[in-house]
Order: C-alpha cells, then sequence, then structure tokens
C-alpha cells in the first residue's frame, strides 16, 4: 500500500483532469497515444546484472505505447511537451514486467505532495478563469529542482519520430543477479537509428498527429529498434528520490533490444483498456523506496476505473 495518503493521490487524479479538460474515456495525462506491438531480446551482460525471466536471452512478447504527456488527447504532435515510451514484457508465467520512460531525464517533484501543490498552482482561478499569476513563480523558487526540470523540458526540440528519441526511466529500480549481486539502476532507452529533432516552428507546420503517421510509414518498411541501457548507481546516488539526476559518467550496461513491429489492431480499444504501471515487476526486480512508485500505481487505478467507465 502507498506511504502517501489516499486523499492526497486522488486529488492528484483530480487536479490533473482538470488542468486537462472532460475527456471522457481518456487518461488525464498521456490522452493521447498510439499501442504497439514487437518483441525483446536480452543481451548477453543482462543476465549478470539480474536474474528476472525477461532478461536471459529469449525472445519476448511485448506492447508498447508511444504517447504525448497532454492530458488532451487532440493535441498537436507539434507542441512542446515529454513524449513517452511504455514497453509490458509479457512472461511466460502470464504477468507481465513494466518499463515506463519519458523523453526528458528526471521529474518535476521528489514526492506525490510536492508534484499535487505544483499541478495546484496551475489551476485557474474560479473567478478569473486564469491561474494566480504568481502562483507557478513562487513555488519553482522555493523548489529549485522544479525549476531545472522545466528549464530541460522547455529546451528539449520536438522529436522528429517517436522511434527517433531517447527515453529515460524517472524511478531507480534494486536488480538480483542470479550469483545474489545486487544494484540499483535506471533504465534509458535509446533508437538503434539515432536521434532527430525538429524546431517547434517547423513542428507546428505538420499534421496535427504527424508522430503517428511518421511511424505508421516507418513501420511498412522496417521494425523501429530501441536498445535498453541500464545506468548503474554509483555509491551515494540517491535512489528514492525521482527528481534527482545521476552523473553523466555513471556506467551503461546493454540490457537488450527492442523491435516495436506493427501498430495494433486495436490500438483505440487498447488505448482505454490497458495500464502500463512501474509497479509491474517480476523476480530479480525490485522497488525502490521513491514513495512516487506506489502513489503513481494507485494513481492509475482510479485512471483506469474512471475511463473504462466512459467518464
Amino acid at each position: 500500500m502507498s506511504a502517501t495518503p489516499s486523499t492526497v493521490i486522488a486529488q492528484l487524479v483530480e487536479t490533473m483532469r482538470a488542468l486537462a479538460g472532460p475527456h471522457p474515456g481518456f487518461r488525464p495525462v498521456h490522452a493521447k497515444g498510439i499501442v504497439c506491438s514487437g518483441t525483446f531480446r536480452a543481451a548477453p551482460e543482462a543476465r549478470a546484472v539480474s536474474r528476472a525471466a525477461h532478461l536471459q536471452g529469449q525472445t519476448v512478447p511485448t506492447v508498447i505505447r508511444f504517447s504525448n504527456s497532454s492530458g488532451d488527447p487532440d493535441v498537436h504532435d507539434g507542441v512542446a511537451n515529454a513524449r513517452a515510451l511504455a514497453v509490458k514484457f509479457q512472461l511466460a508465467d502470464g504477468k507481465n514486467a513494466d518499463v515506463l520512460a519519458l523523453s526528458i531525464e528526471g521529474f518535476p517533484a521528489r514526492t506525490p505532495e510536492d508534484f499535487l501543490a505544483f499541478l495546484q498552482a496551475q489551476l485557474p482561478d474560479p473567478v478569473s478563469g486564469q491561474p494566480a499569476p504568481d502562483a507557478v513563480p513562487r513555488f519553482l523558487d522555493s523548489h529549485p529542482d522544479t525549476h531545472a526540470f522545466i528549464e530541460r523540458l522547455m529546451q528539449k526540440p520536438v522529436p522528429a519520430s517517436y522511434g527517433r528519441a531517447s527515453y529515460h526511466a524517472e524511478h531507480a529500480f534494486l536488480f538480483t543477479a542470479a550469483d545474489g549481486t545486487r544494484r540499483f539502476g535506471r533504465y534509458r532507452w535509446m533508437p538503434e537509428a539515432g536521434e532527430a529533432y525538429i524546431s517547434p516552428d517547423d513542428a507546428s507546420k505538420r499534421s496535427a498527429n504527424f508522430l503517428r503517421e511518421e511511424l505508421e510509414s516507418r513501420l511498412q518498411k522496417s521494425p523501429v529498434v530501441f536498445r535498453l541501457l541500464l545506468q548503474l548507481a554509483g555509491e551515494g546516488d540517491p535512489t528514492a528520490e525521482v527528481n534527482a539526476l545521476w552523473p553523466a559518467d555513471r556506467p551503461l550496461v546493454e540490457l537488450g533490444r527492442l523491435e516495436v513491429k506493427a501498430i495494433s489492431p486495436t490500438s483505440a480499444s487498447d488505448e482505454r483498456h490497458m495500464v502500463w504501471d512501474p509497479t509491474n515487476l517480476t523476480d530479480g526486480i525490485d522497488l525502490s523506496a521513491d514513495p512516487f512508485l506506489l502513489a503513481r500505481s494507485a494513481a492509475y487505478s482510479i485512471s483506469y476505473d474512471r475511463r473504462s467507465k466512459g467518464e
């Protein structure tokens, strides 16, 4: 059970829904997405990191979701926001292991309570219909890590393709190898085709759904391929703070290769009924003490319940 009060989790979902506007049947964030199918095959080095079933070298079926972070399902693909890659490894025991990652490192806040305060600062005043002009600046002044995240986000160019962006998992997890070796790490997806970005001005002139159209075109020719890397924590690196970046010189271990092969023919239905949850794990991978992990899982349950009812 999450250590975050249930009232805070419920308020997080409601505040995100309020900021996104009424979009029944959709997620309050990452509302615009596309579901694909693919396969993953672990690299030889992965076994030395974890005994997890999907990291032993066999081909594992996967369900993949690309999305924009906005809560508006009709948002233009050129609008500046984070993109996301969520991957569900379908294991032989009928269970799943999920990896969620963003196109920008880090997260806006350290705790669910801080994140709620940041979201609430953006809510419009009931009378004026506009947020209080000093609410967000005041929050950023007192939360320098949030300010730094927003600056990184604003400087991030628009991806030319879902398949040509890198994606960083926010949370650290504890990995246990067959020999009992344990270490913390953070996932990172790197596109095999290389990264490619375009200016916001160029992006605004393209089709509202150019990222989906580009992906459809790309998949007609060949799979979209990502390498899964693991950034290993060094001594003293914070493993329970979702907003803390680790030094760039921390070692990277290659865990495997993801091939995105096709868009799901039932993508629209999948959008409503599937959940990718960072707490979906398997033996050999454990949660850190990051309070956001269980809070996210609880918030996703509320969101799923609402959209499955068409709310």
